[in-house]
């Protein structure tokens, strides 16, 4: 597979709308995990080109943090299944992936969890041979408030790493209908690994569900 390169900055700016502007935590976001997924269809009545959005959110790759860790929030890395359509037929225009890493800065311990400006992400699929994506419009935003700790005399701003990456509709599919799947996320920083173990079970079922949401091919 190889990333599609025709996508308009008009779309790159409709689909990162939802995701790069303030570094917040997932929406519905459980103190335990991130809210159930969820898939919303968003038209701005105001827009003069005929299109609409359809966002997947919460759709989290791991509870394995990049320091080797475990989460038991909502942190971690995402993968946000994200889709444009033409309102007057419901045909795709465009699909992809906003990646975005919710972590913080902490006095106490720095960034274990950061992987800086995101590069690459690279699947492999039903143990076969690895398809790398380049990452679009890559950008971090740090948290305007800060909290702090008197236990441990530390103070941290939340940290939301996040971009962009064009799929074809058919690489979206090879994807999503994986029966394994394995995942490796590089920025500028660090890297991660996500092998097949360490999947959440529902990453790959949230992806099939917003497939199935899709407008049905012409």
């Amino acid at each position: 597979m190889q990333a599609s390169t025709g996508c308009s900055f008009l779309l790159l700016g409709l689909m990162l709308s939802g995701l790069l502007l303030v570094p917040t935590k997932p929406a519905q976001a459980q103190l335990f995990g991130p809210g159930k997924f969820k898939i919303e269809k968003t038209v701005d009545r105001f827009a003069t080109d005929g299109l609409a959005t359809i966002t997947g959110k919460n759709n989290r790759i791991s509870k394995k943090s990049p320091a080797g860790g475990i989460y038991i929030d909502n942190g971690g890395i995402y993968l946000e299944p994200d889709a444009v359509v033409r309102q007057s037929d419901g045909s795709l225009v465009s699909l992809a992936l906003l990646i975005h890493n919710e972590t913080e800065s902490d006095t106490l311990v720095g960034r274990p969890n950061s992987l800086g400006m995101l590069r690459q992400i690279t699947f492999i699929i039903d143990a076969g041979s690895p398809a790398a994506f380049p990452i679009r419009d890559a950008d971090n935003k740090v948290a305007d408030t800060v909290q702090y700790n008197s236990v441990t005399r530390s103070a941290s701003s939340a940290i939301s790493e996040r971009g962009l990456v064009i799929l074809t509709r058919e690489q979206f599919h090879q994807i999503a209908s994986a029966s394994s799947i394995a995942v490796k996320l590089e920025g500028s920083d660090r890297s991660v690994v996500f092998n097949e173990r360490d999947i959440a079970k529902s990453f790959l079922p949230n992806l099939q569900a917003f497939e199935a949401a899709l407008p049905s091919r012409k």
